[in-house]
């Protein structure tokens, strides 16, 4: 059974929690004017068309129409029922809400679970027992504290035969469950289970969420493969998942820069200094949705792979795929077959940290040196990797690093800079930053309707006075009369109109709606009569005075005629008349 959260402990959370401050940590926000845009977190776009109102305290897509308070944007960002995203935003407030049922499918959240359950259970392993002492000693070897290898409860698979297997059989979870939750295998023609991972060190991985979807497990005796990820299921997709986000989405905004590396446990060592705007792939591909992730989380992107040939390759492919979809890429190079814990232990915390901050090269930049050889030694290359890298300065926005380019590469090839540079394409079109509005001309009926419904938001006591004379026959639109309703609620609570918590009263569809018509200018002294006015011109009772004079005039005829039959018909089209339109 939920339990019913308080008004006063939404009021006051809604009021602790700032709405910039929050879809800032999602998305990458730029001033306009009094308001802040970027690209939608909700749906795919190009040019930025997500305003955030700091005065409003609401949020609105121009685009996909979604939008609304914190509590509304938090639910949509998280996919969370209300009461779980009043429950999250007010912890760091210090308001502590009662968990309550979550709205995460029953199989997923069974998922969800057995990861919770098995993550502490391998981290009770290699921390307190003799199964887990090898692992424990290999780590702080490598050089991992044991602060930090609590804090990402990392842990051990011991070999043992059916230990996972068996763990989740003892606490009652389902081996069928289980196997589709990839964390043990079957057997296909015996069908028998049997465990997944086994001598492996366990580093979980968390979704956008915070939940512990799968692993990173890497093997501790040699076996093949050295990393082994969590199959894909049904909370575990690869294409989906940044390692670490959830933990670096603050630095991410504060840097305006995203450092995307390849190995986990590297990861989890550059998270002991004070490089924290880091994450990683689930393997060295890019997937689209991880394209729109990075784009919206901050204009820079950062490539630090291992300094081996893998890792040199994988940086020029994907260097290129992010360059192309309109981010600023830079390379930070690592010594030949060296990795980033490799480099901390040799070098230690502040010549990483000097590193990161002072040797990134923009991706055309480091491209040019890695096609250099080749070039210098034949013509056709030499050609070829030119209109390459020209090609892809198109893609760079800022004049200043186009410019600075074209020198460095100038001086790499030995070729006139000016000759060069005219040989660049033009630069890729980018958009204005501002929403694109696309205005639609307003029916007369309609302007009314938006008119009304302003002027009873702006003032209660005219709304609680017209309350009751107003319904679909006046307000024919299904959108502005379910902005009514929630008007008719939202009063009998609030002294006074406020989009971000009217937003809660209403459908999300009729959102977008309510944010045009509270931002429409009118006068402030408007009257009742003019009210009146107005319910009358949109109820059709003007219309009708018209159409009884009419019928009156033809009843009068008929009577003269003694027409009956006439008489009998006008009289019910009046009896009709005024039924509908009664005052």
């Amino acid at each position: 059974m939920q339990v019913r959260i308080p008004e006063e402990t939404v009021e006051a959370v809604k009021q602790g929690t700032d709405i910039t401050d929050l879809v800032s940590s999602y998305i990458k926000l730029e001033k306009r004017g009094r308001n802040y845009v970027g690209l939608c977190p909700f749906h795919n776009e190009n040019t930025p068309s997500f305003t955030v109102s700091p005065d409003k305290q609401i949020c609105h897509c121009f685009g996909c129409k979604k939008g609304g308070n914190v509590f509304q944007f938090f639910m949509e960002a998280e996919n969370v029922a209300f009461s779980e995203a009043v429950r999250r935003l007010g912890k760091p407030l210090g308001i502590e809400i009662e968990k309550q049922e979550s709205n995460v499918d029953d199989n997923e959240m069974q998922f969800i679970k057995m990861h919770e359950y098995l993550t502490d259970l391998y981290h009770h392993v290699l921390m307190h027992t003799k199964e887990g002492e090898t692992a424990l000693e290999y780590l702080e070897d490598r050089g991992f504290t044991p602060e930090i290898i609590r804090r990402e409860k990392i842990g051990i698979a011991p070999s043992m035969k059916d230990f996972t297997k068996n763990a989740l059989t003892e606490k009652g979870f389902s081996l069928e469950m289980a196997y589709q939750a990839g964390l043990i295998s079957r057997n296909e023609e015996a069908f028998t289970y049997y465990d997944r991972f086994s001598s492996r060190i366990m580093i979980p991985i968390l979704n956008h969420q915070g939940y512990n979807v799968g692993y990173t497990a890497r093997s501790l005796d040699g076996r093949e493969p050295k990393y082994l990820n969590t199959p894909e299921t049904a909370i575990f997709q690869k294409r989906r998942l940044l390692y670490n986000l959830n933990d670096a989405r603050k630095a991410i905004r504060s840097h305006d820069e995203v450092i995307l590396m390849e190995g986990h446990l590297d990861i989890v060592k550059v998270k002991m200094t004070a490089v924290q705007n880091v994450v990683g792939l689930m393997g060295t591909a890019l997937s689209d949705e991880h394209i729109r992730m990075l784009h919206r989380l901050a204009s820079n992107v950062t490539l630090m792979f291992d300094g081996d040939g893998a890792g040199q390759n994988a940086q020029l492919s994907l260097g290129e795929t992010l360059l192309e979809a309109g981010l600023d890429v830079f390379i930070i190079s690592l010594p030949k077959g060296m990795d980033p814990d490799e480099y901390i232990e040799q070098n230690g915390r502040e010549a990483f940290e000097d590193l990161v901050r002072s040797e990134k090269r923009h991706y055309i930049h480091f491209k040019a040196e890695y096609l250099l050889e080749e070039s210098m030694n034949n013509d056709m290359a030499f050609s070829t990797n030119l209109k390459t890298l020209t090609g892809h300065m198109k893609f760079v926005k800022d004049e200043v690093i186009r410019e600075r380019l074209i020198q460095h590469i100038s001086q790499l090839y030995k070729i006139d800079a000016k000759s060069l540079g005219q040989n660049i394409p033009a630069p890729a079109k980018k958009g204005s930053g501002a929403p694109r509005i696309q205005s639609r001309q307003i029916p007369l009926r309609e302007r009314k309707e938006r008119y009304l419904l302003r002027a009873l938001m702006q003032d209660v006591g005219l709304f609680k006075r017209f309350q009751e004379s107003i319904d679909a026959e006046v307000l024919t639109s299904s959108s502005y009369y379910g902005i009514f309703k929630g008007l008719c609620t939202y009063f009998d609570k609030h002294e006074a109109f406020d989009i971000s918590s009217f937003s809660q009263y209403i459908d999300g569809d009729h959102f977008s709606d309510a944010v045009e018509i509270d931002g429409l200018l009118i006068h402030d002294d408007i009257t009742g009569d003019e009210i009146n006015d107005y319910i009358e011109d949109l109820s059709g009772i003007r219309n009708s005075e018209k159409e009884k004079r009419s019928l009156y005039l033809q009843l009068q005829e008929a009577e003269n005629s003694n027409d009956i039959e006439l008489q009998v018909k006008l009289v019910q089209q009046l009896n009709e008349l005024n039924s509908r339109y009664k005052r």
